[in-house]
């Protein structure tokens, strides 16, 4: 799975962008940070339709809401434009299962606040699981947010049938193809019919002997005694475009 900033869709210098192929999907991830004026959030609300499937948004957003902080008695003027931006990509506001403040004042008479926030998918899998780390803060004045995000395999597996070079099974696939096909009677070939039954003869031969004699292989991306210089290319044409096909 590789991941790229994408600078090309947004640029700014407190919103980060970053996509990554998931099987044919492409999935973001955003981070931003939102001064006090709310301007990377403006920016954000102007751009969304440039973005896709979007896992989750995250960051400091410079608002406090009564929505997500119990200590705050209104809403702000900003909340509606961040819920605006969630839904128009599918997200909601999560949860953290130890709920408590993401920022720390030094000033007496200031008080802790919650100004970080995640927005996922609800059906996402860690959807109301993410986690505040306050222990781990060390100088900053935010506390970290430790997310796991459900995201579904890549699974590149296709099976194929084959017999390893060299061994028993393949003395013993030769052995009785040659058994079988001087057992066809070629005696009386004398229409077409005739060449199209003897036909019909070998190629089941084969199929019964490929199918007694053969086992079946598994390709995934830790297999490795098929890979080539144009598997590579193959592999880094699909990381770039997403498309198993190009």
């Amino acid at each position: 799975m590789r991941f790229s900033l994408r600078k090309d869709l947004i640029n700014h210098h407190d919103i980060n962008i970053i996509n990554f192929h998931n099987g044919q999907d492409i999935n973001f991830i955003i981070n931003i940070y939102s001064d006090s004026n709310q301007t990377a959030l403006q920016v954000l609300c102007n751009n969304t339709r440039n973005i896709g499937n979007t896992v989750v948004i995250i960051g400091d957003f410079n608002i406090r809401d009564s929505d997500w902080d119990p200590n705050v008695q209104y809403h702000s003027i900003h909340m509606e434009d961040l819920m605006s931006i969630a839904d128009s990509l599918d997200l909601e506001l999560a949860i953290p299962i130890n709920p408590g403040p993401t920022r720390f004042t030094d000033n007496e008479h200031d008080s802790n606040s919650i100004l970080d926030l995640v927005f996922m998918n609800p059906n996402n899998a860690g959807f109301n699981k993410h986690i505040l780390n306050p222990d781990i803060h060390l100088p900053s004045d935010h506390v970290p947010l430790i997310i796991d995000v459900g995201i579904k395999e890549e699974n590149i597996d296709f099976t194929f049938q084959a017999i390893k070079k060299d061994n028993k099974e393949e003395e013993a696939f030769i052995r009785d193809i040659i058994k079988g096909v001087r057992n066809i009677d070629t005696s009386n070939l004398k229409s077409p019919e005739d060449i199209q039954r003897c036909i019909t003869i070998i190629s089941t031969t084969f199929k019964v002997v490929w199918s007694t004699h053969s086992t079946t292989k598994r390709i995934t991306k830790h297999f490795k005694e098929w890979w080539n210089e144009q598997c590579t290319e193959c592999i880094n044409k699909y990381h770039e475009t997403g498309n198993i096909n190009s």
